[in-house]
């Protein structure tokens, strides 16, 4: 990717440290690059996200005093973190810091985060998530090619 001309690596400068326990792939990203943006002049390009945007998704997408926060006390989402953002279509997706599920990415569209059926697993681990969305050079969202194989809903089983 950092020899494509399409996707901008951000290096680190300085020392990352994090009190979460992050699953290795994410760690090492953490610890040697700021951030990434991948076919941003395309329609579905995308950013990972820094580390200091690295927060759960409900605070980035929510407002501190909205009413969802009541349906959301308790929930698994609030273990789900902001990793990859498309801010103008409303694209969000979110990594699975849970020791249960630790690495599992989401689909957290605006309208359907943290919704159960609608909270699709689109990758098992970071480093396939950033495999997936660069394979699809922007062109659109790989978890809704028809050639995609699902891996379940957020919420099944638990």
């Amino acid at each position: 990717m950092e020899l494509d001309s399409n996707c901008k690596v951000v290096k680190r400068d300085t020392d990352y440290i994090s009190e979460l326990a992050l699953p290795k792939d994410v760690k090492y990203f953490f610890s040697n690059y700021d951030s990434l943006h991948m076919f941003l002049d395309k329609p579905y390009g995308i950013k990972i996200v820094s580390s200091n945007e690295f927060i759960p998704t409900s605070k980035r997408l929510y407002p501190a005093d909205d009413v969802i926060w009541e349906e959301l006390e308790g929930d698994i989402s609030n273990e789900w973190y902001l990793i990859a953002e498309s801010e103008e279509i409303n694209q969000y997706i979110s990594i699975d810091l849970s020791k249960s599920h630790l690495g599992y990415c989401y689909d957290s569209f605006l309208e359907t985060h943290a919704t159960p059926g609608d909270s699709q697993i689109i990758a098992k681990s970071f480093t396939d998530l950033l495999e997936l969305l660069y394979s699809s050079k922007g062109e659109h969202w790989f978890w809704l090619a028809e050639n995609f194989m699902p891996h379940g809903d957020a919420y099944d089983g638990r």
